[in-house]
């Protein structure tokens, strides 16, 4: 019987993606004419995915849903010409010759405007270039192809298509803030992963409780927008911002040897408004995570009492945002997976552990999240990149009056 496939968090467009085959495409205008930075490594890792999901629809007779789970592109990093640049690319060599039943989009935090901005199309521009009045915005949709998700016969989802191989247009959906499948028996839900982040859905749990599912939504999204989007489409501000992350993101190994680590964690976390909200980039599935992740499945309980059989009762979950892989472990009564990521980051994978995951369920068996490693070539130049744009871009924060 067909698989079920899941990847996520190829964030395309940032520089630290490794799995961009066009690394010539983020080198800033400022780095090119550096020597080490004129001929990128050839990156292979679209290929050999490609040939994964050809060896797995091989073995299982098929593929019935290879998901994105969310930060697909780099919106909060990159600008649009840089994620569809690379994305048009990837997408090309990723499915060359591979046709799963769906191929479904479930956008996270640093692709969330997508969702934002097929909805505005679907709901409020197309009717009122038709003569009608604006729709009802529903602010999420259903948890499967046939409870509310949007495909290519919706106005808002057209563009997506622009990023994709013609072959699977037909089979495209775009469905948040989860999608729901079965496999076999089983039942899948996948969702990115930031709506139980302490530090992306903190204005919905920690500032307010939100009461609902679609609560949760309207209470984060022009918060997640801000951050997630806004910041890296603010022309030359955006350099500044990205800077700033990185140097936050990387102060470890930088200053490691010169600050006292903890006090500079606590500064920091008092200049971005973060205490108590760390990040969970890199993190386990520690007691605090399975926690609010037990938190996030309470919604999906209630909307199931709400709304009988929208969402099943027993399922895994599977999600990314962390970028760190996951199997075999539980919350509750809920199996759960996490497919890694692809970014070069110090905390995970780092330059220790060059690999992430690919979530494959297959009928009648164990769930794997299978290993795949990233080149290491193509991490070091990614990884120098990073470093000598830091060092090239200089911080200026402004003076007083």
């Amino acid at each position: 019987m067909p698989a079920v496939v899941a990847i996520s968090d190829l964030h395309l467009g940032e520089e630290s993606s490794s799995v961009n085959p066009l690394l010539r495409e983020v080198v800033p205008a400022i780095l090119k004419d550096r020597p080490e930075f004129q001929k990128p490594p050839l990156n292979t890792t679209p290929v050999r995915l490609n040939t994964l999901l050809h060896k797995i629809a091989r073995e299982h007779g098929g593929i019935s849903d290879l998901v994105l789970v969310g930060d697909v592109i780099d919106l909060s990093l990159a600008s649009y010409t840089s994620c569809v640049i690379q994305a048009r690319e990837f997408f090309r060599q990723l499915l060359a010759g591979v046709l799963p039943g769906a191929l479904v989009w479930v956008p996270g935090n640093h692709d969330h405007h997508i969702w934002v901005q097929v909805c505005e199309e679907e709901y409020i521009a197309a009717p009122l270039r038709e003569g009608n009045l604006p729709e009802e915005f529903p602010g999420i949709s259903g948890p499967g192809r046939d409870t509310g998700a949007l495909n290519r016969c919706n106005r808002g989802a057209r563009f997506l298509l622009g990023l994709l191989p013609a072959h699977v247009w037909e089979r495209f959906w775009l469905a948040y803030p989860n999608y729901v499948t079965t496999c076999g028996r089983e039942n899948l839900l996948f969702h990115h992963g930031h709506f139980f982040d302490r530090a992306q859905s903190w204005i919905g749990t920690s500032l307010i409780e939100a009461q609902s599912l679609s609560e949760l939504e309207i209470l984060n999204s022009a918060y997640l927008d801000y951050i997630s989007y806004g910041c890296g489409q603010s022309g030359r501000l955006s350099g500044q911002i990205e800077n700033i992350y990185e140097e936050i993101r990387w102060v470890t190994e930088k200053f490691g040897m010169v600050l006292d680590i903890i006090t500079m964690k606590r500064f920091f976390k008092w200049l971005l408004g973060l205490r108590g909200r760390e990040n969970d980039r890199g993190n386990e599935l520690g007691p605090k995570m399975a926690e609010r992740i037990g938190r996030y499945l309470q919604y999906i309980e209630q909307e199931e009492k709400t709304a009988p059989f929208t969402y099943p009762l027993d399922f895994s979950l599977i999600f990314g945002h962390t970028h760190r892989p996951l199997a075999g472990a539980a919350v509750g009564k809920h199996p759960v997976y996490n497919t890694g990521g692809w970014t070069v980051d110090e905390r995970w994978p780092g330059a220790d552990k060059l690999h992430t995951g690919v979530f494959v369920a297959v009928p009648g068996r164990q769930f794997t999240v299978q290993p795949v490693a990233i080149d290491r070539d193509v991490y070091d130049f990614c990884h120098r990149l990073n470093h000598a744009y830091r060092e090239a871009v200089d911080i200026d924060l402004g003076a007083p009056g």
